[in-house]
């Protein structure tokens, strides 16, 4: 009895749990907000699942647990890999906004397009159909995440690479961060955009 009433308290719990989006910016998207609760709740549940499949009285739920099981844990995975994409997104999607950027890393803007297609597509449904565990209980959701984060790290590291060369072709680039430096490159119709950076470029200026 003390099985059926947790497993019934766990679903009546995640029957209002809904997932938080709201508007980025100016990006016409939307971004995951509130991700700590949801994953307090989910670890929670996890453990009072797992303890529910050592007990000696479950056999009458066997099968109900471990579907409940099957589903928290995917919705788990959806979730990690879901908070990967957007941070990586986050720090991307300012940096291919940049139409020089794009002309220089055509190919790694192709890729990231692929990832924000999904992403933008994928956050509208959230916010259309916020049910957490419904909408996070997808392996196909999952997959699509995975990809992204593929992509994601595929992008990243042809971004540093091609960073790296431009500050083989002038070294006092060494003494600016990743962002600086892109914010160079992204600003090449505008020489004076360059003149903030300056300062730690060579000393005694002003």
């Amino acid at each position: 009895f003390q099985i059926e009433q947790a497993l019934a308290k766990m679903k009546k719990e995640w029957g209002v749990v809904d997932l938080v989006t709201e508007e980025y910016r100016a990006t016409g998207t939307r971004i995951l907000k509130g991700i700590d609760e949801l994953q307090t709740l989910l670890d929670d549940h996890i453990t009072m699942t797992a303890a529910m499949q050592f007990s000696a009285f479950k056999k009458p739920f066997e099968a109900e647990i471990d579907e409940w099981t099957k589903t928290l844990n995917t919705v788990s995975e959806v979730l990690d890999e879901w908070v990967k994409v957007q941070r990586s997104w986050l720090y991307l999607q300012p940096i291919f906004d940049s139409p020089d950027i794009q002309k220089q890393l055509p190919k790694e803007y192709k890729r990231f397009s692929t990832v924000d297609k999904n992403w933008r597509a994928t956050l509208a449904a959230a916010h259309a159909k916020p049910r957490a565990i419904e909408f996070c209980n997808s392996d196909k959701l999952l997959e699509r995440w995975r990809e992204s984060n593929t992509f994601l790290d595929l992008v990243q590291k042809q971004l540093s690479d091609y960073l790296e060369t431009k500050r083989a072709a002038f070294a006092r680039f060494y003494f600016l961060s990743d962002a600086e430096l892109l914010d160079i490159l992204s600003s090449t119709k505008d020489p004076r955009a360059v003149q903030d950076h300056l300062k730690k470029c060579f000393e005694g200026l002003n």
